[in-house]
């Protein structure tokens, strides 16, 4: 009677330990995905108000010569047209010259 009642136990005691070890994976994964994903990392607190201005948005466009392969990066802003785009990657592509129309570009 006594190695049945620890048998019984005992089985008792293995069906809670597969439960437990679940919920505990299952936290585990919950503490990881609610995590910071670097060391060190937490809420900064915020340098500037929200009061101030933000900046113009820029942007990098990247322009090819594809007859000679040359090639530029741009940063631009939203009120920035084509023609002075135009201009600033021949000036950095070195194509700039008195003889080559603007209009070929």
């Amino acid at each position: 009677i006594l190695a049945r009642l620890l048998i019984a136990t005992m089985a008792v005691r293995r069906s809670l330990i597969a439960p437990a070890l679940a919920i505990c994976a299952a936290l585990g994964l919950l503490r990881a995905a609610l995590a910071p994903a670097f060391a060190g990392s937490s809420a900064q607190p915020a340098i500037r108000g929200s009061s101030m201005p933000r900046a113009a948005t820029i942007y990098e466009v990247m322009v090819t010569n594809p007859s000679v392969g040359a090639r530029t990066r741009l940063n631009i802003n939203e009120k920035t047209t084509v023609d002075e785009i135009i201009t600033k990657a021949r000036k950095e592509m070195d194509f700039e010259m008195s003889f080559l129309d603007g209009d070929w570009f």
